[in-house]
Parts: C-alpha cells; structure tokens; sequence
C-alpha cells in the first residue's frame, strides 16, 4: 500500500502582499475619519446649543386677559371704563407681531391652562381681573397716600417643558411686560399729574373765596369806621392777592417722590411654576434621559447583534477578548440577514423595555402609564434599530458611523427636549422630523408628565417612530435586492475558512 501523498506547504493567506503598513492610507485614513467626525460633531453640537436666544422663533406663549376693567381718571378730570389690562396684552401683541420671536395667543384661561398641561406653549402671561382697578387706585393713593395694590402680571411656566424652555419663556415675555407696564406708567403718570394740578386749583379756588368773602367783611366793617379805615382795608387786600395760589401751593395734595417712581414702573410681574415637578424627574430633565437610554439601547444592541449574527454566517471574524474565530463563510441574501437582525433586536428589546422600567423605577424615577410607557419603549427601541440596520444594509461597514452621526451627533442637538424647537437654528428646526430622537422625547414626555395624552406629543411622537421604522425596513429591503442582484450576495467569493493542519504521525 502506498504511502499518501504528503500535503502541500501552508501558505499565509497574506503571503506575496505588500505590507499594508507600508501604505500611506493606512495611517492617514483613520485620523481624517476622526477629524471629520470631530468637526462633524462640534459644528453640530456647539452651532445648535451655543446660542438658544438668538434663534428663537416662533416661540409659543399664551397670554390671557382676565381683567373687568375700572373707572379710570382722564386729563379732563372725568372718569371712564377703561380695560388696561386689554391695553397691556395689545401693546405686547402688536410688538411681539413686529418679530419673529414670539408666537403670542390670546386665548382664555382655560384654553391656556389646556396648553400648559401638554406642553403646547411654554408660558401663559395672565392679567387678572383687578388689574384696572388697582392701577386706578395707584393715581388715587398718589394724592392720598393710601394704602395701594399694584396691578400684578403673573407669568405661569411649565418645568415639566424643560428648564432652559422655561428660561427662555420668562427671557422672551419679560422685555415686551417692562415695554407694556413702562407706556401704562407715562399714562398713570400723566393722570396724577392731572389729578394734582386739578387738586391744587381746586384748594386755590376755594381759598381765593375764602379770602374773598373775608375781604368783603373787612372792608363793609371798614366803610363804616370811616375814609381812612376804608382806605387802609382796600390796601391790605391788594397786597393779599396772591396768597390764595402760594398757599395752595403748600396745602394742596402732591405726588410724592415715592409715588411717581411707583407709578412710572407700576406693573408687578410674577414667575410660577403652573404644575410643580415631582422627585424624580431630573427637574425636568428625566424624560430626556429617558428617551436617551432608548436611543443608546437601540444603537448598541443593534451594532451587538450585527457583530454576533455576522459572525456566526462566517461574513466576518468572532473576536471576543483573545479568541478569534472565522465561522465558515455562508451566503444569506442581504433583505433576509436584515430581516434576521432586527427579528432578533426587536424580540429582545421587549425584555428590554422592562427592564429599563423596573431599573428606573427602583432609583426612584415615577413612571406613570407603565403599559403605554412599555410600547412606547418597545417602538423607540425597535424604530431607532430598523435606521441602523438600514445604514448597515445600504452603507456596509460605514453605516456604523454613519449611524453615530445620523442618531447621535445630529440627533441630540435637534431633539428638543434640552433646547426646545423653537429656539434652534433652521437647520435643526428641519432635520427634527426626521430624526427618531426627537420623536421618542416627545413621545416619553408626554406618558412621564403629561398623562399620556396624545395631544400631548404621544400621537405625533409614535406616528412618527412608525414611519421612519417602516421607512427603513422598506429602504433596507429594496435596497438589499437590488445589492444582491448587481454584485451578489454577501460572502460570495469569500475565501473558506482554514482548515487546521494535520496532527504530524508519533
């Protein structure tokens, strides 16, 4: 019997190929991704969150009129009905219209308490229904010196909206209320001024006749003491002429120094919470971290699953710690390992999503609607999963960073949840519906704090999560038949895996 033919030398797979460390790409590739993706990254998150202020537009504010109106002096000395409240909340209106800013509506309590509790405007400006009344009573107490009430602003905010939203909302109506209060001053001004000079001719008047009356007296008892008595009397009111206005001038009622400085600024603004945050909730900020964890769930465990899945069908190398390992190479179509993916995320994201609840709620955090925050998860998680798998699908390898880019660097700085919409540059304000993050702070806020309503945000927010995941099951899809179909499927080609040598004969 013959001996077997011996086998051929093992050649390393690298053999006969230049070294890659000789190519220049290899060094300078990597450190352009990272200064791409650095740039990337500051342009993103410094042009977006820098400068809130500057940006705002179309920033939403009620404004409510409560006031009955009151009987206001005018510069004739009459009095009238007048609404100063109306003249306030017009004047604010007609300035704010001049602008961009503010997105200023005239909408009764009820209407404004509504949008408050669902986080459709971020402040409510409330005159209240004294608020003539008092301003009436400041002209009045000048002269007085009663006691008065200043007419009072009160400027509800919404924390549960978010800290800098609420920053931003008493920042923006604040000017325009010290405008609006400073033109009602030049007017109370005006009319206490009024009010004092009617006052001093009024005492003028009444002690010019008195002195007149005492005069005539003076001078009848003075004709029957004779010429030179009635001579003398007619003398002495001549020199008195003048004493009625210079003593109406020390008698009458003026404005003090205190007064007029209170009636120049009479408006009394007040900032308050309308719905008091529970503990828990980060100030605020907790629904955001919320949706965040989601967003990081969704991203990791999709790229964990790409590696593994990959992996074990032989596309790529299984390295964990020092183990390396090649799987022999298969050849799925791409439409059906995407579909193989995302089955496996969005059947453990379920698990998940009760996990992230049962974790947060044992640190404290309140989480109301637990059924309706599960889904909610469970559709954040699987959506922001069907985008990455999609990126992987139509980008290969790149779609990794791709991913971090799309979700993450510009994902972050458009979800309205740390700077609201209204205050971010357009080109935020454009990418946001666009962009799963904003849709799941949405969504999460308005189950955590705004009880669920689906006015509330949650309609918009889970509407919006279903279509960007349908978006990219059908773009991952269509787009692996076509990749399969122009350059075959993955792994074909690949070489086998190598087969280890033979134990040498003892």
């Amino acid at each position: 019997m013959s001996a077997p033919a011996p086998l051929p030398p093992h050649r390393p797979a690298h053999a006969g190929r230049p070294s890659p460390y000789r190519a220049v790409g290899f060094w300078l590739l990597p450190a352009l991704v990272v200064l791409l993706l650095a740039a990337a990254g500051t342009g993103l998150y410094m042009g977006g969150l820098a400068d809130p202020t500057a940006h705002l537009k179309d920033f939403p504010v009620a404004v409510v009129n409560q006031d009955a109106g009151a009987r206001v002096p005018d510069r004739n000395g009459s009095a009238e009905v007048q609404n100063l409240g109306g003249q306030i909340v017009d004047g604010f209106v007609e300035e704010a219209a001049e602008g961009e800013e503010l997105d200023l509506r005239v909408l009764s309590w009820e209407q404004a308490r509504q949008q408050l509790e669902t986080g459709q405007v971020y402040a409510a400006v409330v005159v209240p229904e004294t608020f003539s009344a008092d301003a009436a009573g400041l002209v009045a107490g000048a002269l007085t010196q009663e006691d008065t009430a200043r007419p009072a602003v009160t400027v509800y905010t919404d924390p549960k909206a978010g800290a800098l939203a609420t920053r931003l909302a008493t920042g923006a109506v604040e000017p325009g209320l010290a405008r609006a209060g400073a033109a009602l001053g030049e007017q109370l001004t005006a009319a206490a001024r009024d009010a004092e000079d009617r006052a001093r001719a009024q005492v003028e008047q009444q002690l010019a006749a008195d002195q007149a009356e005492q005069s005539r007296r003076t001078q009848q008892a003075a004709d029957r003491a004779g010429p030179a008595t009635a001579a003398f009397a007619r003398q002495l009111a001549g020199r008195k002429q003048d004493t009625p206005a210079q003593l109406a001038e020390q008698l009458a009622p003026r404005v003090s120094a205190a007064s007029a400085v209170l009636l120049a600024d009479p408006v009394q603004v007040t900032t308050t919470a309308h719905q008091e945050l529970e503990e828990g909730t980060a100030l605020g900020m907790g629904a955001f971290y919320y949706a965040i964890l989601l967003l990081v769930l969704g991203l990791t465990g999709s790229i964990g699953v790409s590696v593994l899945v990959d992996g074990r069908l032989g596309i790529a190398p299984l390295e964990i710690g020092a183990r390396f390992r090649l799987e022999a190479p298969t050849t799925p179509s791409r439409p059906v390992t995407f579909l193989l993916k995302w089955g496996l995320f969005v059947a453990a994201a379920a698990p998940a999503a009760g996990v992230v609840m049962w974790v947060a709620h044992a640190a404290g955090v309140p989480l109301p609607h637990g059924q309706v925050l599960f889904l909610t998860s469970w559709l954040a998680m699987a959506a922001v999963s069907a985008a990455v798998f999609a990126l992987l699908t139509v980008f290969g390898s790149a779609g990794m960073l791709l991913a971090m880019l799309y979700l993450v660097l510009m994902g972050l700085p458009s979800a309205g949840a740390v700077v609201p919409l209204e205050a971010l540059p357009g080109f935020f304000r454009a990418i946001a519906p666009a962009e799963p993050l904003h849709h799941v702070a949405v969504a999460v806020r308005s189950v955590l704090y705004f009880d669920a309503r689906p006015d509330a945000g949650l309609r918009t927010g889970a509407v919006a999560l279903a279509g960007i995941l349908v978006a990219s099951v059908l773009t991952a899809l269509v787009v692996g038949v076509v990749y399969d179909r122009r350059s075959g499927r993955r792994g074909e080609g690949a070489p086998p895996a190598p087969v280890p040598a033979p134990a040498a004969a003892g």
